[in-house]
């Protein structure tokens, strides 16, 4: 998995060249379309096309006689491609809006068996940990951008399956391209590896409330993680207030915001009943916002 461009080098036209040119290499091209959040947002698309196949991926029992929220959509004629792109751009870039929900189309690239594809997907989708199954959505940008970082060389499961893929997620574009074949049996996770997959909203959440504080920061979705699992396992921070606001100040400070001087001062001065829940935001209150520099530059030089 590579990062292929950041967003503020994403415009339609660099979207439209890649598009194109995965289509003219394989004379098609697949989406992996999800309407979950919206149910029918594809039918006008999919109306419009002439030369197309689609196939349903069934992951929860659905109602009778309804599309599948998730499936794939595999685009075969040129003129559907040229006449839907303005569409399926600007789908892809509302994954660039950290406070857009709704992730409608989660990659796209080469597919030659669909029908296969749906198989492998579904197998997959099915993870365990040392206690539990459950639906894993790997599959979604969200998620998937994180892999690599939590579960190491079992993410070179689902590279494999993916081959040739592109995805959106709101830092920027990726790219998967593995000509590797790997064995797709189910994956299971350890329980430090289910631990830091339970963290993956909770980081897009840190994300999302970071930008809304100042929208240039840089953001480092794997470091976000690390600190994240970092505050459970170190400090004890339990209440989702107070890992939100952790997650904030390493991202705004500096990763290791803790070790500042200054801010152990604060904690030891005011974090006093640290098992309550805003407990740990509470106390960082006491950092005054003309003192984030310090607290940086301290950190910064060691």
């Amino acid at each position: 998995m590579k990062f292929l461009l950041p967003r503020e080098e994403i415009v339609s036209e660099n979207l439209r060249g890649l598009i194109t040119d995965v289509f003219e290499q394989n004379s098609h091209i697949t989406f992996l379309c999800d309407e979950t959040l919206l149910n029918g947002f594809f039918n006008e698309f999919i109306d419009e096309l002439t030369d197309y196949e689609l196939e349903p991926i069934e992951i929860a029992a659905s109602k009778r006689n309804t599309r599948s929220v998730i499936f794939f959509i595999k685009i075969k004629a040129k003129k559907d491609l040229d006449h839907s792109l303005d569409f399926i751009i600007q789908s892809l870039c509302m994954n660039l809006d950290q406070n857009e929900d709704g992730y409608f189309i989660h990659g796209f690239g080469k597919i030659d068996d669909l029908k296969i594809a749906v198989q492998t997907f579904k197998e997959l989708v099915i993870a365990k940990d040392t206690k539990n199954k459950f639906i894993f959505r790997w599959y979604d940008p969200r998620v998937l951008v994180y892999l690599p970082a939590i579960i190491d060389k079992k993410s070179e499961r689902i590279e494999s399956f993916l081959g040739d893929w592109h995805f959106v997620f709101f830092n920027g574009l990726y790219v998967v391209k593995t000509q590797k074949k790997r064995a797709l049996f189910p994956l299971t996770f350890t329980n430090d590896e289910s631990a830091k997959l339970d963290l993956i909203e909770l980081s897009n959440t840190v994300i999302k409330q970071s930008l809304i504080y100042d929208e240039k920061l840089l953001i480092r979705q794997d470091e976000i993680l690390e600190s994240l699992h970092q505050a459970i396992r170190q400090y004890g921070i339990l209440h989702v207030t107070d890992l939100i606001a952790y997650g904030m100040y390493s991202v705004i400070l500096h990763k290791d915001f803790m070790r500042s001087s200054r801010v152990s001062s604060i904690i030891s001065h005011y974090w006093i009943e640290r098992l309550e829940a805003n407990s740990f935001t509470t106390a960082m209150d006491y950092l005054e916002e003309n003192q984030y520099s310090q607290v940086t530059q301290e950190c910064e030089e060691g």
